[in-house]
């Protein structure tokens, strides 16, 4: 976040549409949360423009994050399923917002991980 007296420079995410009854690459039914994160410009808390927009697919079950490709933004806006193989997962513990790589692969539902947890945080089983 960006602050100068009156006005300032932030980020924001919003849940767009939820799908229910999803499979996900885990095994699972599952929601889906369809989410846009912005960058936006505010005068007195008031936002006037957005830009730097960016979709996702998240998955409640195992909380695997998909980026969605542009050319399927606004037929996933009008739709009440998610073709997964149409979206491209983000690898990393905190990839949503830019940190970390995995380096090993969870035994039991198959997670590409960091090699320092204990647990899988996407099924929660011992690695």
């Amino acid at each position: 976040m960006f602050f100068i007296g009156i006005f300032g420079i932030q980020d924001n995410e919003r849940i767009i549409k939820e799908f229910e009854n999803i499979v996900c690459k885990c095994g699972s039914y599952s929601r889906a949360q369809f989410i846009e994160k912005y960058t936006y410009f505010h005068l007195f808390f008031i936002p006037l423009f957005r830009w730097d927009k960016r979709y996702y697919v998240r998955f409640r079950c195992c909380n695997r994050l998909y980026k969605v490709p542009k050319d399927y933004i606004d037929e996933l806006k009008s739709s009440n399923t998610v073709d997964i193989d149409r979206l491209e997962e983000i690898y990393g513990y905190d990839a949503y917002h830019g940190k970390g790589e995995k380096s090993c692969t969870c035994s039991h539902c198959g997670a590409e991980i960091d090699n320092s947890f204990s647990y899988c945080p996407y099924c929660g089983n011992r690695i």
